[in-house]
């Protein structure tokens, strides 16, 4: 019998653990911008590849902070569909979509640290209903195409 109540009173603190640790995991998701980032890319592409670290960096520091950071590669067969169904034409390109999948922004082409910072940064302004003020153009050193006519 009492080694009934033991294996009664482990699952029942086994239970409640668990229960803490589930809630915990909903708040951090409730506290993320509802910002979804994509990144097409070609793993061929040289603009793509100096790239690499750049995103690496922004992984980690965004993706405890919005909603889904995502890179899709162009080269297989389901990531050119969906290159094909956002209308991506070069490499790198980069989209942000709100929670319901509305397309906010675009930079289309590689991109220094700081202009992919303000181009995540103002997504999330975009989403969170910040004053954001006048949009400008954030730079990019080209893609795929770049220096092609």
């Amino acid at each position: 019998m009492k080694r009934v109540a033991t294996m009664v009173l482990a699952l029942a603190v086994a239970a409640m653990l668990l229960t803490g640790l589930a809630g915990c995991g909903e708040t951090a998701t409730e506290d993320k911008a509802p910002l979804h980032f994509i990144e097409f890319f070609d793993p061929e592409c040289p603009f793509c590849n100096s790239m690499k670290p750049t995103i690496e960096k922004l992984r980690q520091e965004y993706e405890g902070r919005i909603y889904k950071f995502e890179l899709i590669d162009v080269s297989t067969t389901e990531g050119l569909a969906q290159a094909d169904e956002f209308g991506v034409f070069i490499t790198p390109t980069f989209v942000l979509l709100d929670a319901d999948g509305n397309e906010l922004d675009r930079l289309a082409g590689a991109a220094s640290e700081e202009n992919m910072i303000k181009f995540i940064d103002r997504g999330i302004d975009d989403v969170s209903g910040e004053n954001v003020g006048p949009r400008d153009d954030i730079p990019t050193t080209g893609g795929t195409e770049a220096g092609t006519e």
